[in-house]
């Protein structure tokens, strides 16, 4: 059995304990998703200011953001506590996701919405893609 994990930033423990629990034989993949929206944002904002030249602030994402993505991976890996496979992607995160997980038998995620509303409130815009799209089943997790 194939399982992907879904890590994010702030829920990333919830999903990498849950899936401690179950059975030992499984194919684990730990997958992180950047949102290449960011950047481009950062870029086109800085663009707008027209009588500004030079440092592009877009530019200081990428050496920022790699790092803190691999920290992520190798403390989600070292919580994990067993083999698993590792998968980063970047692009539109809900797209991804359910790419990612196209052959995956479970996938894991956590709920990342309004914390105090059970409910449709409780998942965010990507996570209530990838649920409503995911080719496989899904365990949602509360972080």
């Amino acid at each position: 059995m194939k399982v992907t994990v879904w890590l994010a930033e702030g829920t990333w423990r919830a999903c990498v304990d849950a899936v401690s629990t179950l059975n030992s034989s499984l194919e684990i993949t730990l997958l992180h998703v950047t949102d290449d929206d960011v950047g481009d944002a950062m870029r086109f904002a800085y663009q707008g200011l027209l009588s500004r030249h030079g440092h592009d602030p877009a530019d200081t994402v990428d050496p920022v953001a790699e790092p803190a993505e691999r920290a992520l991976l190798d403390d989600a890996k070292a919580r994990l506590g067993r083999d698993c496979a590792v998968e980063v992607r970047h692009g539109h995160v809900e797209r991804e996701v359910v790419a990612a997980c196209a052959d995956a038998d479970l996938l894991v995620c956590a709920r990342d919405g309004e914390p105090g509303h059970p409910g449709p409130k409780s998942l965010g815009h990507h996570t209530r893609f990838v649920v409503d799209h995911a080719p496989c089943a899904v365990l949602l997790v509360w972080p």
